[in-house]
């Protein structure tokens, strides 16, 4: 696992799909879901990453009474459901303890040990949640985890029990761990709570739950000691949060997440010489017609995608040591055959700090530029493959240089 995991993240590091930063970042992002919930997941690391992801509503419901029907003469009985109230927090938060190295497990990871002083700033970050919502991580400040603030990073979540909809401590985890792992809600997703929980560089861990007014809000705060820290090569550390900014997951497993989709679509299934990574971008074909493969890297002879054309993108497919991106059922084009993009900054404005060239979707500078001050949507990110800067597509062949822009 950690030699493909490793392999994607030097891959992308050098420009091939996606830039990174290690800049602060902060993307607040909302969306209204059609059966009105409401669903909070937000993630970060010390390394400077941070991700908003909020879903509104106003579902609520927790009991329904019996009366009597005077119109049939039948008596109705009361039925009282089980509400937030009744939820068992420590044995919610024992369960998502569990459940968190149960996917650890999956992937080859040693648990993560809990700690009481992980534990209890974890708890305060809940209990704070009442006041202020799950909001852009705002006060999270990695000292207070000291000695275990080594290599810290943060996932926290709220939801309304009218979603959960249980009171059993194992669903509860269950749910919001899968939920941390595929990122459903957010609108903008990163993949950063994933990469928190299956980070194979941090040991320890603490977990916080609070209930109130019909909500429940999670936090696992996690990290190492110096002891610990020590332990691991500052390098690989360093390769793998390189994929924190980036639209795709290393490669792992999650039997919940998993299992629903691989009985629908043969495309999600790993197995020998076929390893899987999620993402969420696209591609775009360059000036020649692109081949298309199969999962076992066979080469189509009768169809091929046009020039100059996009396609969405799910699945990164390690095909017999190479890289493909999935664009149909069983359909795949080599990573070096296309341009490679993601799509969740969708609706971000960036502004010119200074006259900005414009540059074409292969690199090269238009010779046009953009005034100083003028802000502009962009809708996706990639890297110049020539000169490895980040940049931002403003329209249709249309890039801007990261480091002539502000946020």
């Amino acid at each position: 696992m950690f030699s493909k995991t490793k392999k994607i993240a030097v891959l992308l590091a050098s420009g091939v799909l996606l830039s990174t930063s290690f800049s602060t970042t902060a993307f607040a992002d909302t969306a209204t879901t059609s059966d009105a919930t409401v669903s909070t997941a937000t993630n970060s690391t010390d390394s400077g990453n941070t991700q908003v992801d909020t879903n509104t509503n106003s579902d609520q419901s927790t009991t329904s009474n019996g009366s009597s029907d005077s119109t049939t003469g039948q008596n109705r009985t009361a039925v009282t459901q089980s509400s937030v109230n009744d939820i068992d927090v420590s044995a919610v938060k024992d369960a998502m303890l569990t459940e968190v190295n149960r996917l650890r497990s999956q992937n080859g990871l040693s648990p993560m040990t809990s700690v009481d002083v992980l534990n209890s700033y974890a708890q305060s970050r809940t209990d704070s949640f009442i006041s202020s919502g799950v909001d852009d991580h705002a006060g999270w400040n990695s000292a207070n985890m000291y000695p275990y603030n080594q290599s810290a990073e943060e996932n926290i979540a709220q939801t309304p029990f009218s979603i959960l909809g249980t009171t059993d401590p194992t669903t509860i985890a269950q749910k919001i761990t899968n939920e941390f792992y595929v990122e459903k809600y957010d609108p903008e997703p990163n993949y950063g709570h994933r990469k928190n929980m299956l980070n194979p560089y941090v040991n320890y861990i603490g977990i916080g739950v609070t209930v109130s007014n019909g909500m429940v809000y999670f936090s696992q705060e996690i990290g190492n000691d110096k002891e610990a820290n020590d332990k691991y090569d500052s390098s690989d550390m360093y390769n793998y949060y390189l994929t924190n900014n980036n639209d795709f997951a290393n490669v792992s497993t999650y039997d919940l997440a998993d299992s629903e989709r691989q009985s629908q679509n043969k495309d999600y299934v790993s197995k020998d010489n076929y390893t899987i990574v999620d993402l969420r971008g696209g591609v775009t074909t360059k000036d020649n017609y692109v081949s298309i493969y199969d999962r076992d890297g066979n080469k189509y002879d009768s169809i091929a995608l046009q020039p100059h054309t996009d396609w969405a993108s799910d699945i990164i497919a390690i095909i017999n040591n190479n890289i493909y991106f999935h664009v149909s059922t069983n359909g795949f084009v080599l990573a070096d055959d296309v341009l490679p993009w993601a799509t969740f900054l969708a609706g971000t404005t960036v502004t010119t700090n200074s006259d900005a060239q414009i540059y074409d979707d292969y690199g090269n500078p238009t010779g046009q530029y953009l005034a100083a001050g003028s802000g502009w949507l962009t809708d996706r990110r990639s890297t110049n493959l020539t000169t490895g800067a980040k940049m931002y597509r403003v329209g249709t062949n249309a890039w801007l240089r990261a480091a002539d822009l502000s946020y």
